[in-house]
């Protein structure tokens, strides 16, 4: 069968899809993928002229597939009526947003794949090949008329190196750029490839849509992360690389790389030096965070990790169900500080939580200053994803009245938006915010040490809790200074030495 999938992402590093085409080309059929890529501006959809190019690339499909995020399913649902209303060729829709809000998405498309897809698609095509029902396929909901047929889940597959590698056949790829769909070029990767080593993750935060995936598959899995061998880890690192001779990193996307048992990480960080000899970042958490492990890791090639800290220690037990500690996250961070000369780190919080007290921003302002420096603070602002059990808990309180409440249409980095979105404890997460970028011993990104502790006094505090005509006014020029650094530095420093790294992010936070 001639099939097209279709990724609705922002940019063309959607591993997903690329598995299902390599499933699906394994077993005898033709497949092209097609990378609607467009800025991180959510609210962007696509022109006239970018449907019409793709429709030309349906047309001759027996099989259409679209992915995407949550934050991109809007786009997706502007694909999927516009390719309706003009071809007969069946849709379905899967990925993330699919799974964690299936009944949302069989309002626009009659098949929607909930979990993990590749043994659903295959079943999916083979049935339609010899002309037979879908409606008992296990991982599809199907829509016929207003009725739904809810499938339950299929088990996981417990050995992952049974999944062949996700397809960068790049002669059956195309790419929307610059309003043109064209085929897909080595340069559109950026010099990077993202590369998930397992699925899965242990912790299940309230906020994250690991918590739903966690009781979807209640049952029907023998372990809640499965990981692939370092052997299969380092034979797909090696194709990509004698394929992309441009590449200058890998980035492991992994929940929590560093969760590995200390004996993988061994054998794989020994393949990877001896024969990939290229460097990579990964993601960490501060329980799983040792010595040995950041040893090996460094010595093999890491020179960037990103470490979830995500919220003070009340927030991550009370709210995030979370289980980790202030005092723990600082012993990671000493562990990392230890090799500030050869590894950048970042540290990830969330702020803009309608459920943070003011203390708990303060806490974790002073938590971030306790952090050994150098290093660098990404501030993301709470999005309540759909299914999630924070998203659930907020509709249920009336903190959510409408979709746009969740925030899932803001982009991550818009700080004013989110702010003024929320309303709440503004002022306080104003200077979360901007404490983000480079942190040194004298300043937090765009603010320095001093300021951050004048800012904090109690009176001073409580004075613009009360009153946020000052935040509204700051958050103006704010807003202002963010399209001015936009528009002269462009938001990415992939694949730039860390020396650049930090320079570039010197100068990207002077404004």
């Amino acid at each position: 069968m001639k099939i097209t999938l279709i990724s609705a992402a922002t940019y063309p590093s959607d591993q997903g899809i690329r598995t299902i085409s390599s499933v699906l080309k394994k077993a005898g059929h033709e497949v092209k993928m097609v990378f609607m890529t467009l800025s991180e501006d959510y609210s962007r959809f696509y022109k006239k002229e970018e449907l019409v190019q793709l429709l030309g690339l349906c047309k001759d499909s027996g099989l259409i597939g679209i992915s995407s995020f949550v934050s991109t399913a809007p786009r997706a649902i502007q694909i999927i009526k516009y390719i309706e209303k003009r071809l007969a060729i069946p849709i379905v829709w899967g990925g993330i947003h699919a799974t964690i809000s299936p009944k949302e998405c069989t309002e626009y498309c009659n098949i929607v794949c909930v979990g993990e897809g590749e043994g659903a698609i295959l079943d999916l095509v083979n049935a339609m090949e010899k002309k037979k029902r879908i409606d008992k396929i296990k991982n599809l909901w199907i829509k016929q008329g207003e009725k739904i047929i809810k499938n339950p889940v299929r088990p996981l597959v417990n050995d992952l190196d049974s999944i062949p590698l996700p397809d960068y056949d790049t002669k059956t790829h195309y790419i929307l750029k610059n309003h043109k769909i064209r085929r897909f070029k080595e340069e559109d990767l950026d010099g990077a490839i993202f590369f998930l080593t397992g699925r899965g993750c242990p912790y299940g935060c309230d906020y994250c849509s690991n918590s739903l995936l966690n009781e979807l598959y209640k049952g029907k899995r023998k372990k809640i992360v499965r990981w692939h061998s370092p052997g299969y880890i380092i034979k797909g690192i090696l194709e990509l690389r004698e394929k992309f001779p441009s590449l200058s990193y890998f980035d492991i996307r992994d929940d929590t790389f560093s969760l590995r048992p200390l004996e993988d990480i061994k054998i794989f960080c020994g393949l990877y030096k001896e024969k990939v000899n290229l460097r990579f970042k990964c993601l960490g958490d501060p329980r799983t965070i040792t010595d040995e492990k950041i040893k090996l890791l460094v010595d093999a090639g890491c020179t960037d990790i990103i470490i979830g800290i995500q919220g003070e220690e009340r927030v991550n037990r009370e709210i995030y169900h979370r289980n980790q500690t202030n005092e723990g996250v600082l012993n990671a961070a000493r562990i990392l500080n230890r090799y500030k000369d050869r590894l950048a780190v970042m540290y990830d919080v969330i702020t803009c939580n309608p459920y943070e007290k003011p203390e708990d921003i303060i806490n974790m302002i002073w938590l971030l200053q306790k952090i050994p420096k150098p290093y660098f603070l990404s501030v993301n602002n709470l999005v309540f994803f759909h299914g999630s059990r924070l998203y659930e808990r907020a509709v249920n309180e009336g903190i959510i009245k409408n979709p746009k409440d969740s925030a899932v249409t803001l982009n991550y980095w818009d700080r004013s938006a989110h702010i003024l979105l929320k309303r709440k404890n503004m002022y306080l997460v104003l200077i979360l915010n901007l404490m983000r970028g480079v942190v040194t011993e004298k300043r937090f990104g765009i603010m320095p040490n001093f300021l951050i502790s004048y800012l904090l006094k109690p009176k001073r505090v409580q004075k613009n809790i009360k009153n946020n005509f000052p935040t509204l006014l700051t958050l103006r020029f704010v807003k202002l200074a963010d399209l001015i650094r936009e528009r002269i530095f462009k938001p990415t420093y992939r694949g730039l030495p860390i020396p650049f790294k930090v320079w570039y992010d010197k100068i990207r936070y002077r404004v």
